[in-house]
């Protein structure tokens, strides 16, 4: 079925469970006597417009009781246990009528007398027929018989002494009906008139068989419609309900109207229903072994016309629990079952919730190995819905309901598992599609509510291959939790939360290294940047917590820890005392300022420019002893004799020299050439 969610018909000991009533099989203690063997043929006739089954039991009465010594032993009687609730009985023998009477009535069974007319002696054989009808009671969805046009339902017993092979049982239904034998070992074919009709072959014990039988007449629909009141507006759900079976429709209605508000509420999204749901009554021609049916394409859910409450819900709540918001059918049932549930304790209806017994336990598997719908065998189907729900009510018992609301909110939101640590961050979205709905589930419980769940994972849905990847998603989550300590009041990156959450581990462990190798140069640069005094630019930041990469943060961070280096190599050379031969080189430098510059570049967060300024400012006080020398080397030919006087003396004789100068010139012709020596050294 594909698309769609169902709920089975649950199963108990001793009995057949069809839509939530216990079919009790025939009555151990229903045969005649063990002295006396009775074999029978029994025919059921359907009549749904008479609403009743007509039942015919020929039978034949042996009397194998030896006689004593001294006399005989005969019976005059036999009894039967049939249906509950018969009426129309009667018995006859060849042409003549027979005295036949109710002995006895209960909830299981009718006890039934019929008398031979005559005294049945060792050896003798007395044919007989009793008929009798099994009546529709009406009342409750959930009785043993439905006898109506649209459908018809109904136990199937055979009759005859414990042991005794050659009993047979046949069922006739009329044309226009799709069968289905809920249970039983009945054969089908068909008569000239288009009915269809069930048999068995001899029936080894009568005592020993029981069969159910469903035959739905489609078509025959009565359609009505509830408006329900939700806080994002009124919305519109049609019931289809059978025309002869009004009471279904009105209690589905009731249980719609009622119950779709507690289950928006309890859930906390919105309505999920695109056009309008339709709630359809079903039997078996279209369920199977399901009660209820959710089809997400059509958004009509079939149920079951014996169904309870709860499986109306279930099927309800299952247009919120589907591939759509979190895929993986256990999933969807698990929280199905779980609100419908609750919103019908709520409302206070019908219904027997899925419950884990020894014997369901003994079928255990992992819920990831829970296959599709009708493809397990019986039990491990039964294990799949109650341990789903039994892990949703121990998810629900950490979670809280509240915890719940903001796992949906974030998966229909698709929001990352993983988000920004820091407040005020905006809600990243975004999933890899190749993350598993069980997946995505744990993490979304476990970010949300803040409890773990792995333990719950490991006992209840994971395979042994799958049970390594929890391993390693427990590590890759301490690391990450580390990674996020040390960032301190830098976020990682989107890119790590998005790789975490798609459970891509191998990959986080390279992007954490990385991550970790830049905040230790942050670390460094942060040091580096106090002994320096100099405030730290936001280019590193804004590398780390934006880029899809670390190679760009990285890079920055290299080329800034490379710019304080030199920094502080150009900060600690020009911290030394200048000598008169690096006074006069730099007579048209000023290194201080170049390295202002640089701290400038730095702070801007251009790394590079004031490496560049740094090593200038370097290369300028290096260079400044050399172009001293230069300068004081030879200057107009003559030798400039220096007595270590500072540059401030040079600088005076200089312009001593110029009034010397000034003083041999006339007004009309400077005489002759002048020596550039001093006119005296002190």
């Amino acid at each position: 079925m594909f698309g769609s969610v169902a709920r089975p018909l649950l199963a108990v000991a001793v009995a057949t469970l069809i839509g939530g009533i216990a079919l009790l099989a025939p009555p151990v203690a229903r045969a005649a006597p063990s002295g006396l063997q009775i074999v029978t043929q029994t025919r059921y006739v359907a009549l749904p417009i008479e609403k009743r089954i007509h039942v015919t039991v020929q039978a034949r009465a042996t009397n194998v009781t030896p006689d004593p010594p001294t006399g005989r032993y005969y019976y005059s009687a036999a009894r039967f246990a049939v249906q509950p609730a018969i009426r129309n009985l009667t018995a006859s023998s060849d042409a003549a009528t027979l005295v036949a009477r109710i002995v006895s009535s209960s909830k299981e069974f009718t006890t039934v007398e019929v008398a031979f007319g005559r005294s049945l002696f060792h050896g003798a054989t007395y044919p007989f027929t009793f008929d009798f009808d099994i009546m529709d009671p009406g009342g409750v969805p959930q009785r043993d018989v439905r006898v109506a046009p649209s459908l018809v339902a109904f136990p199937v017993w055979a009759f005859g002494s414990r042991e005794t092979a050659g009993s047979s049982v046949s069922v006739t239904i009329p044309a226009g009906y799709a069968v289905t034998i809920e249970t039983g070992d009945l054969t089908t074919g068909h008569g000239s008139d288009g009915s269809t009709i069930l048999s068995t072959d001899v029936i080894p014990d009568p005592q020993s068989f029981f069969a159910y039988i469903t035959a739905e007449r489609p078509g025959a629909f009565h359609q009505t419609s509830t408006t329900i009141r939700l806080p994002e507006g009124p919305v519109t759900v049609q019931i289809r309900a059978w025309e002869d079976d009004p009471d279904w429709g009105a209690r589905t209605k009731a249980i719609e109207s009622r119950g779709l508000p507690v289950l928006r509420d309890l859930i906390g999204l919105g309505y999920q229903v695109r056009g309008q749901l339709r709630v359809e009554e079903a039997a078996g021609s279209r369920l199977g072994d399901y009660a209820g049916v959710f089809n997400t394409t059509t958004e009509t859910i079939d149920v079951r016309y014996d169904a309870d409450g709860y499986t109306t819900l279930h099927e309800t709540a299952h247009t919120w629990f589907n591939d759509n918001l979190l895929a993986g059918r256990w999933i969807a049932e698990a929280w199905a079952e779980y609100y419908g549930v609750e919103a019908g304790k709520r409302i206070a209806t019908d219904g027997q919730a899925f419950t884990l017994t020894a014997q369901l336990l003994a079928a255990k598997i992992p819920l990831n190995a829970w296959a599709g719908i009708g493809e397990e065998p019986p039990l491990t189907e039964e294990y799949g819905y109650a341990a789903s729900y039994r892990l949703a009510q121990l998810i629900a018992a950490r979670s809280g309901i509240q915890g719940l609301r903001q796992v949906w909110r974030a998966a229909e939101e698709s929001e990352g598992s993983y988000q920004p640590t820091h407040p005020g961050s905006t809600t990243e979205k975004g999933l890899a599609a190749t993350v598993e709905g069980w997946q995505r589930l744990l993490d979304l419980l476990e970010e949300r509510t803040k409890h773990g769940y792995t333990d719950l994972w490991r006992r209840w849905v994971v395979t042994a291959d799958e049970a390594s990847t929890l391993d390693a998603r427990a590590t890759a989550r301490a690391d990450y939790a580390r990674t996020v300590t040390a960032a301190g009041d830098w976020e990682l990156p989107y890119q790590v939360r998005y790789t975490l959450g798609s459970w891509q581990f191998a990959e986080l462990q390279i992007e954490l290294a990385d991550a970790r190798s830049v905040l230790a140069d942050r670390d460094r640069i942060a040091a580096a940047a106090a002994r320096l005094s100099l405030h730290i630019p936001g280019t590193l930041k804004a590398d780390f917590e934006s880029g899809t990469t670390f190679d760009l943060a990285k890079r920055d961070g290299g080329a800034e820890l490379k710019a304080l280096t030199s920094l502080g190599s150009a900060t600690a050379e020009l911290a030394q005392p200048i000598s008169a031969l690096e006074s006069v080189g730099l007579l048209f430098a000023d290194p201080a300022h170049r390295l202002g510059i640089a701290r400038a570049d730095f702070e801007k967060g251009d790394a590079d420019s004031a490496m560049r300024d740094a090593q200038a400012a370097r290369d300028e006080r290096s260079a400044a002893a050399d172009a001293g020398r230069i300068r004081v080397g030879v200057v107009g030919g003559g030798a400039l004799l220096l007595d270590g006087l500072a540059m401030g003396g040079f600088a005076l004789r200089r312009r001593r020299r110029r009034r010397i100068l000034d003083a041999y010139k006339t007004d009309s012709e400077i005489q002759g050439p002048i020596s550039d020596a001093p006119s005296g050294h002190a």
